[in-house]
């Protein structure tokens, strides 16, 4: 009998073991969630208090929400159009630009080993780890010779060397993971280097494109650094700086701009939801090989 009692303890504890995990992991993404849900929820909240219910409670639930500050900010910003139309203008480009460049540049840094391609894959990736704040003045200063401030074709410039060397570092990673018998096979057919890559690497590369497009469409709409130092006029400004008119000296109209905030924010989010299984399955595969 003791010996027939002993299992039965020891499962006993396993399960409860087994339990005790399950619940720290639920908890652990009950935390997760919260941290990412707690901003939009305060964001949404403010964009439909009025500016007293702000002041006298700011994260409690309006007795009267109001869609009032969304109109407003319609009506009243004259820079939302010009936001909107410069944004557009600016990041599709700028998405376009990245997605080709750094496709094919990726392509051959993955595919060739020797001693100067991996220089040059240093010198890409070596642009994560320089802070903006470095190449601020010398940035500005190159687009100002160029005779490209408050332009957009200055800014896309501007925005897409930022973006060069996380997607080269991301994109590199995915094409090691395909097949070169793909390309062999091809090569066997008869099909040119060029002909190869844009017939069967360009359309695996799929997912890891996508990925980058929308990180890299989140990263430039969303973009105010680099804005703020090269857009210096107002029919330039892209949706981040056309919310500036709501902060002042001596007061700020926190329930206009994050209305503001929640219209910038919604194309990019639908952009998102739309495309959120592309981005994993690109995060995953491009995690296979380094």
């Amino acid at each position: 009998m003791t010996a027939l009692a002993k299992p039965r303890r020891s499962m006993s504890a396993s399960a409860k073991k087994k339990r005790t995990l399950n619940i720290l992991r639920i908890a652990v993404l009950v935390i997760f969630v919260a941290i990412v849900l707690i901003p939009f929820y305060i964001s949404f909240l403010y964009s439909v208090k009025t500016h007293s219910d702000i002041s006298l409670n700011r994260l409690a639930w309006p007795k009267s929400p109001t869609l009032d500050n969304y109109v407003r900010v319609i009506r009243e910003n004259k820079y939302v159009g010009i936001g909107f139309k410069n944004s557009l203008l600016t990041t599709i480009p700028t998405v376009l630009l990245l997605l080709f460049s750094t496709s094919m540049a990726s392509y051959i840094l993955a595919r060739n080993n020797g001693p100067f391609y991996k220089i040059m894959y240093s010198v890409f990736i070596s642009g994560v780890l320089v802070p903006f704040q470095c190449i601020m003045l010398p940035l500005y200063m190159n687009i100002y010779n160029l005779g490209l401030v408050s332009t957009n074709l200055g800014f896309i410039l501007a925005r897409s060397g930022l973006q060069v060397s996380i997607s080269v570092l991301a994109i590199t990673g995915f094409v090691k993971s395909i097949p070169r018998e793909l390309e062999q096979a091809a090569s066997i057919d008869g099909c040119t280097k060029f002909g190869t890559f844009w017939r069967i690497v360009f359309p695996l590369m799929m997912p890891i494109n996508v990925t980058q497009g929308v990180l890299n469409t989140l990263y430039v709409w969303n973009d105010y650094s680099t804005a703020v130092v090269l857009l210096r006029e107002d029919n330039s400004r892209t949706l981040p700086l056309a919310q500036i008119i709501y902060f002042g000296e001596n007061m700020s109209e926190l329930n206009l701009a994050f209305a503001f905030f929640m219209l910038a924010m919604l194309p990019v989010l639908i952009l998102y939801l739309c495309t959120q299984r592309f981005i994993v399955s690109g995060i995953m595969s491009g995690a296979v090989k380094g």
